[in-house]
């Protein structure tokens, strides 16, 4: 390219630039090790307990409050779609 006067532009790069290799389809298997099953109403219990391991009664108390907020309000919509 022939330029005449002015600064130069900058000059395109001389190779194209490279893509970064691609990842395979399917990740390699790793062994999984199957959790200890817990009973249904253990794990719930879980989710209860502060950092300490101890059951923690206001967030049972909290989300019990939420649970019954959520009710009064999805009550009346599903006793309407039902009398449909």
């Amino acid at each position: 390219m022939i330029h005449f006067g002015g600064p130069r532009p900058p000059m395109p790069p001389q190779h194209p630039p490279m893509r970064p290799p691609r990842q395979p389809m399917h990740p390699p298997q790793v062994p999984m090790q199957r959790p200890r099953q817990q009973s249904p109403g253990q794990n719930i219990l879980n989710q209860f307990r502060d950092t300490d391991g101890n059951i923690d009664i206001d967030k049972i108390t909290t989300t019990a409050q939420q649970v019954g907020q959520l009710y009064g309000q999805v009550s009346p919509l599903i006793t309407k779609f039902m009398k449909r």
